[in-house]
């Protein structure tokens, strides 16, 4: 990742079900969502993310989804990224990431907008 950086402290929403509260920043190259402490009901990180290297291949890059016990990481390629949206369920408003192979990746910013998060991503995925 390079010095220009973008972070948010933003809520992760696997849609296996959860939900981590961490650090997404935003680099030239990847989104790194890095889990500061998993926030629904359930108690343990790895429950969600079962392997270390759980992953799915997409255009000659990687999405990585992994736990090492202590955090979940999530890294998503910038040049994989498909489409970046912002979008509301209820007051809530939230960044829907989808990417080339139709994965997609949902972050909570509860009330807060998400204009600027979005205007982000968008902004490293027009460098590309």
């Amino acid at each position: 990742m390079t010095a220009a950086t973008d972070e948010w402290i933003i809520n992760y929403l696997p849609e296996e079900g959860g939900r981590y509260t961490g650090k997404l920043k935003v680099g030239d190259e990847r989104l790194r969502f890095v889990s500061l402490y998993e926030s629904s009901n359930k108690t343990i990180v790895k429950a969600i993310f079962l392997d270390v290297a759980t992953f799915a291949a997409t255009g000659g890059h990687t999405v990585y989804r992994y736990s090492n016990n202590d955090e979940a990481i999530v890294e998503l390629p910038v040049g994989d990224i498909a489409t970046v949206e912002a979008k509301k369920k209820g007051l809530m408003k939230r960044v829907v990431v989808t990417m080339n192979d139709s994965q997609v990746f949902v972050f909570d910013y509860g009330l807060l907008s998400v204009r600027n998060l979005v205007e982000s991503i968008n902004s490293v995925m027009f460098k590309m």
